[in-house]
């Protein structure tokens, strides 16, 4: 191919004549196409009106192992982002990481109420969260950081033995957990009347 001086050159290298006829605008119909922006409009603002209502404004934090069914409560509140303990009646867990079974949990094997492999990696949780987070300066903050070092979330199945869950709350106290919440399915009063 010899050597050409540069110009305008819009579909030069297409070797189909009435593709080229449409470039240049001397085809019979233009290749300017306008856009219809109000179905466009209305498609995105269902969307946005579905993204709203399917999402909560708290956001989900806990997320329910498939084989743990969380207890019915009444009254409840909002849990912060801390480490999750779920006990279902097969394993314990660790953020969703399997610690040890839940059939050996008794006082028999246990009679300190500690459970050692759980104790363990609470502890390494512990201590990455100090590492992690350093303690600040600013008084407000600090006893901000100090109550959220303490926090831990429980998610036990409804079936599984008081035995199990208080070596389990025993174990997270001697770790230096000390504010213990329980996860549960929010229930709405029935109102009777008489």
């Amino acid at each position: 191919m010899p050597i050409q001086t540069p110009g305008s050159r819009i579909g030069s290298s297409i070797h189909l004549k009435g593709l080229k006829v449409g470039i240049k605008g001397r085809g019979g119909r233009a290749l300017v196409v306008s856009l219809n922006l109000t179905p466009m409009i209305d498609m995105f603002v269902i969307m946005v009106v579905f993204l709203l209502m399917v999402f909560s404004a708290t956001g989900e934090i806990l997320f329910t192992q498939k084989d743990i069914e969380l207890p019915k409560a009444f009254t409840s509140r909002p849990l912060d982002r801390v480490p999750i303990i779920g006990v279902s009646r097969d394993v314990i867990l660790f953020e969703g990481e399997k610690v040890m079974f839940t059939t050996g949990v008794s006082e028999k094997n246990y009679p300190d109420l500690r459970l050692p492999d759980l104790s363990r990696v609470l502890k390494s949780a512990h201590d990455a969260f100090t590492r992690e987070n350093p303690m600040p300066a600013e008084r407000d903050e600090a006893a901000r950081w100090f109550e959220q070092s303490k926090q831990i979330i429980i998610q036990a199945d409804q079936g599984v033995p008081f035995e199990v869950i208080r070596m389990v709350m025993t174990t997270a106290a001697h770790e230096g957990y000390s504010a213990i919440n329980f996860a549960v399915v929010p229930e709405a009063r029935s109102r009777k009347r008489s």
